[in-house]
C-alpha cells in the first residue's frame, strides 16, 4: 500500500489545492510514484478524463503536477452546485443524481465504499497518495458523516497537515480554533501547521509561531510567502475572478456569470504577453474590450435571466457590432436565439438567448461527456487555421442546432458539428472546453486582434506545456525552500516514534496473529467482537472493522466510529432482510460482499487486527465466497489478528481458526414476544 499524507485547510481557498499540487511535484521529483486524491469535491470547474469520466479540474491539475494521467479514481465524488440548496452529484465520473443538500447529507455515508475503492486503486499503483481535504475539518455540524476531512484521514490512516491563510487575517485564531474544536483523536492526526500567503519579514512572525506551537502542541512546518505561481484554481473563490485591471495591449473581458463553471478555459490568455484578462459582473465594468468571452455555466437559462436583469444583455448585443464575442459551452448556448427546456433539466420552459448566433438549444436528460478531436472546416477564414485539428472535452446537457444562418465551424471526429460562427467570423461558440489550450487557435485569435489594433505580435512565446512545467517546478521550489520536507518525509516513512501521535500510527507488529471465530445461535457474537475491537484499540493496536449484512446505524457504531485506532469501512444500505431478497438481489449482494472482502484484505496489511462481523454467516448463507476467505487466511500477513463472527462456520473455516468460541442460546426474550431494544439487542 502507498503511504498517505493529507492536506486540510482552516477554510476554503486557504491553499490546500496549491500545497497538494506542490507536494505532488516534490515527491515526483524525488523519484516516487505519487497521485493526488480528493474524496469529495464541490466545484463547477471540472475535467473529462481519457475514459470520458468527469472529475474536479483541481485533481486534473494536481495529476499534471505529479506528471501522470488524470483518472476518475482521483476524485470519486464531485458535487456541481445547481442552486443555493442543491447539486448534481457525480460518482466515479458519472452523474448519480440531482440532490438537495439535505438529501445528499442523508445518503453520503453510503458512498464511503466508493471512496475507499478509489483510494485503494490509487494506493495499489503508487508509493505516495497526497489527499486534499475540503473546506474546513472544523465544520462540526457535518462531522458525523464526514468522508472528506477527518473521516477520510481516518479511513486512509493519514497524518494531516493544516494549511492556514494569513492573508485574510486571524491566522492564529483560525489555526488554533480548527485544531481545538475537534475531538482529541482528530487533533492527534495533525502533524503540523503551514502558514500560507505570507507577506513581509518572517522574523516578526516567529514569536507568534512559537506561541501557536505551544498552545496546540503542533509544529509549524513552514511559512509559504505570497508568490505569483500560475496553476489552475479549484472554484469560484479563485482570486482570478477578482481581476478587474486593464493593462496595455488587448483587453479581454470574461463575463462572470452567477453559475460560472470551467473559468480555467481562459487561463491561457494570462500567459500571453500583451493580453490583459479581467472578469466583469456589472454593466458599468464592461467598457470597450477587444474580446468578450462567455464562459460555461451550470444553469444557462438562469444566467440568461441574470444577463437581462443586469443590463449586460443589451450591452453585449450592442458590443457585438464591433467587438469579437466567443462563448464556450453554456456561453455558446447563450449566444443563440432560443433555448428550450421541456423536461425541466435546468430551468424549465422556453427562453430567448442573446440572438448573436442563428442557433437553438434544447436541454435534455442525457449528459454529453467526452474528450474528442475536431477539425476546423475549410474556407472559414478563422485565423488561417482551415483544416487544423483541435482537441477538447465536452460536458453539457443540451443539444444545439442550426436554425439556418449559422456557419458550421468545427467537425468532430464522430461526425457531429461542434461549433457555429457568424458569417463574419467575429462571433462564434463551441462546446469544447480546453479549446484555447490549442495554441495555434489561441495565438491566431490574439495575433489577429493585435494586428487589427496596429500592435506587432510577439512571435517568440512559450508553449502552454512549457509554461505549465515552469510553474509546477517553481511551486516545487517554493515548497522545498519554505517547508520542512525532512519532517514531512518522516511522517510518511519515519520511525515508529515519529508516527505515533501523527495519524495515530503504530508499527508494533511483533508476534504471530491468530484467527478468532465467534459463532453459535445465542445473543452476543457481535458484542464479543466489539469488545475485542475496543480492547485492541485501547492497547494501541490499529483495527480495521467491517460488518457484513448489517446497517451502518447500530448503537455500538455510535461509539466505535469515534474510537482512535479503529478504522470502520461502512457497508451498503440493507433495504431488506436476506430472506426477503430475490435470487437476483442475493447474487448482487454476493458480488458486493466479495468486492468488499477484496478491499478489506488489501488494506489489512497495514493494520494489527481485521474484524469482519457476520462474515461467517455471510459465507454460510452463500453471500460471501468461502474460498476467498480460506485463501486469505492461509496467506494472511503473519502479524495480523483476524476476528470473524456468525453462525454455522464450515469445517474448512474451523480448520483455519486458532480460537473458536460458541455462544449457545439457552433462553431469549424474543421467544416470549419481546422485540429488539435499542442499546441491548441493537
Amino acid at each position: 500500500m502507498a503511504k498517505a499524507i493529507m492536506v486540510q485547510g482552516t477554510m476554503s481557498n486557504s491553499g490546500k489545492t496549491f500545497v497538494t499540487a506542490g507536494l505532488c511535484r516534490v515527491f515526483k521529483q524525488d523519484g516516487y510514484k505519487v497521485a493526488p486524491f480528493k474524496s469529495q469535491n464541490m466545484a463547477l470547474n471540472s475535467y473529462i478524463t481519457k475514459e470520458g469520466l468527469e472529475i474536479g479540474r483541481a485533481q486534473a491539475m494536481q495529476a499534471e503536477a505529479a506528471m501522470i494521467e488524470p483518472t476518475h479514481w482521483m476524485n470519486p465524488i464531485l458535487l456541481k452546485p445547481t442552486s443555493n440548496m442543491g447539486s448534481q452529484v457525480i460518482v466515479n465520473g458519472e452523474v448519480y443524481d440531482n440532490l438537495s443538500a439535505q438529501e445528499y447529507y442523508k445518503m453520503k455515508d453510503n458512498l464511503a465504499p466508493e471512496v475507499m475503492k478509489a483510494f485503494q486503486h490509487l494506493s495499489d499503483e503508487n508509493d505516495i497518495i497526497v489527499i486534499e481535504g475540503a473546506g474546513s475539518p472544523a465544520e462540526i455540524n457535518l462531522a458525523e458523516n464526514d468522508i472528506v476531512n477527518m473521516g477520510m484521514a481516518k479511513m486512509a490512516d493519514a497524518p494531516v497537515i493544516l494549511v492556514a491563510d494569513i492573508d485574510r487575517g486571524g491566522v492564529f485564531a483560525s489555526a488554533y480554533g480548527t485544531i481545538k474544536l475537534l475531538p482529541k483523536e482528530d487533533q492527534n492526526r495533525f502533524c503540523g501547521v503551514v502558514i500560507n500567503k505570507f507577506r513581509g519579514d518572517v522574523e516578526i512572525l516567529k514569536p507568534g509561531l512559537k506561541m501557536l506551537e505551544d498552545l496546540t502542541g503542533k509544529p509549524v512546518l513552514g511559512v509559504l510567502p505570497m508568490e505569483k505561481i500560475d496553476v489552475d484554481d479549484e472554484d469560484s473563490l479563485s482570486d482570478r475572478l477578482n481581476q478587474r485591471a486593464i493593462t496595455d495591449g488587448i483587453d479581454v473581458a470574461v463575463i462572470r456569470l452567477p453559475h460560472i463553471s470551467n473559468f480555467t478555459d481562459f487561463s491561457v490568455f494570462e500567459l500571453i504577453d500583451g493580453v490583459s484578462l479581467r472578469y466583469v459582473s456589472d454593466k458599468k465594468e464592461l467598457g470597450d474590450p477587444d474580446l468578450i468571452l462567455l464562459p460555461g455555466t451550470k444553469n444557462t437559462m438562469a444566467d440568461m435571466e441574470w444577463l437581462i436583469e443586469s443590463g449586460l444583455e443589451s450591452m453585449l448585443i450592442r458590443a457585438s457590432k464591433t467587438t469579437r464575442i466567443i462563448g464556450i459551452c453554456g456561453g455558446f448556448q447563450l449566444l443563440g436565439k432560443e433555448m428550450h427546456d421541456p423536461d425541466g433539466v435546468e430551468h424549465g420552459g422556453d427562453m430567448r438567448g442573446l440572438g448573436l448566433l442563428d442557433t437553438s438549444t434544447t436541454f435534455q436528460g442525457g449528459k454529453t461527456r467526452t474528450r474528442i478531436h475536431g477539425t476546423i472546416k475549410e474556407d472559414r477564414n478563422l485565423y488561417g487555421l482551415d483544416n487544423r485539428v483541435v482537441e477538447g472535452y465536452e460536458i453539457h446537457m443540451g443539444v444545439t442546432t442550426n436554425l439556418g444562418e449559422a456557419i458550421p465551424m468545427i467537425e468532430l471526429e464522430d461526425g457531429r458539428t461542434d461549433a457555429y460562427m457568424r458569417k463574419d467570423g467575429r462571433v462564434w461558440g463551441s462546446y469544447l472546453h480546453g479549446i484555447f489550450d490549442n495554441e495555434d487557435l489561441v495565438f491566431g485569435l490574439v495575433h489577429d486582434i493585435m494586428r487589427e489594433k496596429g500592435i506587432n505580435p510577439e512571435e517568440n512565446h512559450l508553449s502552454v506545456a512549457e509554461y505549465k512545467e515552469i510553474q509546477y517546478n517553481k511551486l516545487a521550489d517554493l515548497i522545498r525552500t519554505h517547508l520542512d520536507m525532512d519532517q514531512i518525509y518522516k511522517y510518511l516513512f519515519g520511525e515508529k516514534e515519529e508516527k505515533v501521535g501523527c495519524g495515530g500510527k503504530t508499527d508494533d507488529h511483533s508476534g504471530k496473529g491468530c484467527v478468532h471465530i465467534y459463532c453459535g445461535d445465542g445473543k452476543g457474537k457481535t458484542t464479543c467482537v466489539m469488545g475485542l475491537t475496543t480492547r485492541a484499540a485501547g492497547s494501541g493496536k490499529k483495527v480495521l472493522l467491517h460488518q457484513f449484512l448489517k446497517e451502518n446505524d447500530s448503537s455500538e457504531r455510535n461509539i466505535i466510529d469515534h474510537i482512535p485506532n479503529i478504522t470502520v469501512i461502512p457497508g451498503a444500505k440493507m433495504d431488506k432482510f436476506t430472506f426477503q431478497m430475490t435470487e437476483e438481489e442475493k447474487q448482487q449482494l454476493h458480488e458486493d460482499n466479495d468486492r468488499m472482502f477484496d478491499k478489506l484484505t488489501a488494506m489489512a496489511a497495514d493494520y494489527d487486527m481485521l474484524v469482519m462481523d457476520e462474515a461467517v454467516y455471510a459465507v454460510s448463507m452463500g453471500l460471501l465466497t468461502e474460498q476467498k476467505v480460506i485463501d486469505f487466511l492461509e496467506k494472511r500477513p503473519e502479524h495480523l489478528e483476524v476476528v470473524m463472527s456468525g453462525r454455522n462456520p464450515s469445517e474448512k473455516l474451523q480448520e483455519q481458526a486458532d480460537y473458536i468460541s460458541e455462544i449457545k442460546k439457552i433462553k431469549h426474550p424474543f421467544d416470549q414476544g419481546l422485540s429488539s431494544r435499542i442499546g441491548i439487542e441493537k
